[in-house]
């Protein structure tokens, strides 16, 4: 554990990116946090974080890191930037900008909506997915829904960070390698 600096710092680094990137399309139109490709940037960004932190791991370990190690430094990468994103959201949602997730809520109601009737949903089924939609993502903006998203969302990272620990891995060199 003694990556836990150099790894918890990248995740720091990724929270603090994510963030920026939040309060910039924030700040330029509020409209564009509802849009599919911001989701897509903030994950990119966090893969990247999980790379060069795990690669600062290895180099940490003398250049060498075993499988496990490079998972367990990728996870706290991963683990780190999660809950500082979640933390640093609740405050965008809180105080910042409270009137943002009623926006984004409407916003996300609206695209879904269009996309159901582009599907061919209509009358009675889509009145009852929407509101079922609706009634999930009141919570989505809560302490506890950000809680509860970034425990589901550290299970996709301990997957991701499988696929990172295998390709940053490097064992030391012994005389039969």
């Amino acid at each position: 554990m003694s990556h836990f600096n150099v790894t918890s710092m990248h995740g720091a680094i990724g929270a603090a990116v994510n963030f920026a990137v939040l309060m910039v399309l924030y700040l330029v139109n509020m409209n564009l946090l509802a849009e599919w490709y911001v989701g897509i940037l903030a994950l990119l960004i966090l893969v990247v974080c999980l790379f060069t932190g795990t690669v600062a791991a290895r180099k940490a370990n003398g250049n060498v890191l075993s499988f496990g190690q490079a998972w367990v430094a990728s996870m706290t990468v991963a683990l780190v930037a999660q809950v500082l994103s979640a933390a640093l959201t609740l405050l965008l949602y809180q105080v910042i900008a409270p009137e943002l997730p009623g926006v984004l809520e409407q916003l996300t109601l609206e695209k879904t909506r269009a996309m159901m009737e582009g599907f061919g949903v209509s009358g009675d089924i889509l009145d009852m997915q929407m509101k079922e939609i609706k009634s999930a993502m009141k919570e989505a903006y809560t302490w506890k829904g950000l809680a509860k998203n970034s425990a589901g969302g550290m299970l996709m990272w301990a997957v991701v960070s499988l696929i990172v620990a295998a390709v940053t891995r490097k064992n030391a060199n012994t005389e039969f390698a």
